[in-house]
């Protein structure tokens, strides 16, 4: 265990670590919340985090730190992209790709159903596989996003 996770209580205005940490082998990851749940993506993993317990439920992965699409559980086959739920679907936004010994920025959206990912009970339901993103659109250029987030902005403005 490497890195704490710290949670801000709008109460009091406080930051508090946790006693569980985020797993070793996550990095360069995204995080979406999912019901109570949050879902966290890496290049090289996926996984689970319950705020209520402080458990990790760990998908897949671990290891390799790749980025080309091979390899472990994530395999978004990017880094330092965007992550977002709507609509009963996962987006994977943007993102840095090793590419023939560089980094190349994308302007790929690509997407996953949340049920791929998330079981009815709202348990970890599997590992996510390169194979399971589908795309989606793509970004008016190439983008490394770190944070995004949904607006529900009434059409009559």
């Amino acid at each position: 265990m490497c890195c704490g996770i710290q949670e801000f209580n709008t109460n009091n205005g406080l930051w508090t670590t946790l006693s569980r940490s985020v797993p070793s082998h996550f990095g360069r990851l995204a995080a979406a919340l999912y019901d109570d749940r949050i879902i966290v993506v890496g290049a090289d993993f996926s996984g689970l985090f319950n705020p209520e317990t402080g458990d990790w439920t760990v998908l897949g992965g671990g290891g390799g730190g790749r980025t080309d699409g091979g390899g472990g559980g994530g395999c978004t086959g990017v880094s330092d992209f965007g992550l977002i739920v709507d609509d009963g679907r996962l987006y994977v936004l943007g993102g840095r790709r090793y590419n023939g010994g560089q980094y190349d920025a994308s302007n790929e959206v690509k997407s996953v159903e949340l049920a791929t990912v998330v079981g009815d009970d709202g348990q970890a339901a599997a590992a996510l596989r390169s194979s399971d993103w589908h795309p989606h659109a793509r970004l008016p250029r190439p983008s490394l996003i770190s944070v995004c987030g949904l607006l529900n902005i009434p059409s009559e403005l």
